[in-house]
């Protein structure tokens, strides 16, 4: 039996020290360094990003670093660089070159902002990616770290400290920690479920690792209720022939097996395989 990973690339979200520094950089027409040619390349990425032209948006940021070096060693813009630049490395599946990217916008953003929201931002990045290398004991330290000042300035029931809770779940789950998992994983389903109700893929994201997780322990039953309520939140949202949606039949139908429920197990493998035979 194949336990899946739930971690998903997510769009770059500047936040508003982000912002902030980019309508500074406006601002300042006699900065000692031209920033102008750093926002131009900042831009053209945002928009190569917008259009999932990885390889594009690359070569623009890593432009708008080549910029940004000249700025002042901790300069905040050469860290939000870094930092972008290591969210389209991790979209390429770079992860060597993703994690190298955020080591180092880490310290510049920790001096320009202090224990901020941009500092717990890059620490949950460099964490997912090192889930993402297969190393879940090395992520924890960046997610601790994360999860502290999420819960600090946003509170526990915001939707970043829900990320954080189920990438921690997932690393419990790959560690075969399950007790620590289940927890985690059952605090992050409830927070994306009382932001967003029923029709979440997030919250169907959390149920699917929940899922697994009972799966992994033989929790059949408890396992295939969230099943069925992912498959009917991802039919809604992606459609019948989505393959995530087959990826959780499958799943679904493993279960159901084991629970001597052979002709339901049945039927959702067969649709399952149309679903995947439409994709070829």
């Amino acid at each position: 039996m194949t336990f899946h990973a739930i971690c998903r690339f997510r769009p770059v979200v500047f936040t508003p020290a982000v912002f902030a520094i980019l309508s500074l950089t406006l601002a300042a027409p006699a900065a000692a360094q031209d920033a102008r040619p750093w926002m131009s390349h900042m831009v053209e990425a945002m928009k190569d990003l917008g259009a999932k032209n990885y390889a594009a948006a690359e070569q623009a940021y890593l432009r708008a670093l080549r910029e940004a070096e000249a700025f002042a060693p901790n300069d905040a813009r050469r860290g939000s660089t870094l930092n972008s630049l290591g969210l389209v490395y991790r979209a390429e599946k770079k992860y060597s070159e993703s994690e190298a990217a955020y080591r180092r916008a880490l310290p510049i953003m920790q001096t320009a902002f202090g224990d901020s929201i941009d500092v717990a931002n890059v620490n949950f990045n460099i964490a997912g990616v090192l889930f993402d290398e297969g190393r879940p004991a090395d992520a924890m330290p960046g997610l601790e770290a994360a999860r502290a000042t999420y819960e600090r300035l946003l509170g526990p029931g915001s939707l970043k400290t829900a990320g954080v809770l189920c990438l921690q779940g997932d690393a419990n789950r790959a560690m075969k920690h399950y007790p620590e998992a289940e927890a985690l994983l059952r605090r992050c389903s409830d927070i994306r479920e009382a932001d967003s109700g029923l029709n979440s893929n997030d919250l169907a994201d959390a149920q699917y690792s929940l899922a697994l997780a009972f799966m992994a322990e033989g929790k059949y039953s408890a396992a295939e209720p969230r099943l069925q309520l992912v498959e009917k939140i991802r039919e809604k949202t992606l459609g019948i022939t989505s393959p995530l949606l087959a990826q959780t039949m499958e799943d679904h139908a493993l279960v159901l097996k084991q629970l001597g429920r052979e002709h339901e197990a049945a039927k959702l493998t067969t649709i399952a395989a149309a679903i995947r035979h439409s994709q070829k």
